[in-house]
């Protein structure tokens, strides 16, 4: 049989794939609501499990950052959930004081993780619905007054060469 006239199939067009700074904002920011809502950390914090830390000896201050797990409270952290914290560990800070830290591991028993996820959630589901709504409005909002500042933002960029990132 001869091929029937009409119409031909349309190309279809390619699209570069690019990173929006805007949308990652957003995507950080809305990360940031539901990890300080359900596990009282931020992002960062929940990933690393590294939190600010005091000198043990009673002094105010932070004295820098190090892995402290703790599941005595409300934290909870990515690597508790794995278990790392299973056997403890002596830091020695920059002043020559020892710390311990470690013990018990959520992994051993994740019912209690389970339950101050639980407990942080209803403490908090509240807060984190009115923070996500303000969230995605303000963005909205934000991109829309500034369409055409991060249009050429974005011609400058591609001017420059740099074509896989846009605000």
């Amino acid at each position: 049989m001869a091929k029937k006239r009409g119409r031909s199939k349309t190309q279809r067009r390619t699209r570069r794939r690019s990173f929006n700074l805007l949308n990652a904002a957003e995507l950080y920011v809305q990360t940031s609501i539901l990890t300080n809502g359900m596990f009282n950390a931020s992002p960062v914090q929940f990933i690393t499990g590294r939190t600010p830390y005091t000198n043990p000896r009673g002094t105010v201050g932070v004295i820098g950052n190090a892995y402290l797990p703790s599941n005595t409270d409300s934290v909870i952290t990515l690597p508790e959930l794995f278990g790392v914290d299973s056997s403890k560990q002596n830091l020695v800070g920059p002043t020559g004081y020892m710390a311990t830290v470690g013990g018990s591991s959520f992994a051993a028993d994740p019912s209690a993780a389970l339950a101050t996820i639980t407990a942080n959630t209803k403490a908090n589901i509240m807060p984190m619905l009115v923070q996500t709504v303000g969230t995605k409005l303000f963005f909205n909002v934000l991109k829309k007054a500034t369409s055409k500042q991060r249009s050429m933002i974005n011609m400058g960029f591609k001017a420059v060469g740099v074509k896989e990132v846009k605000v």
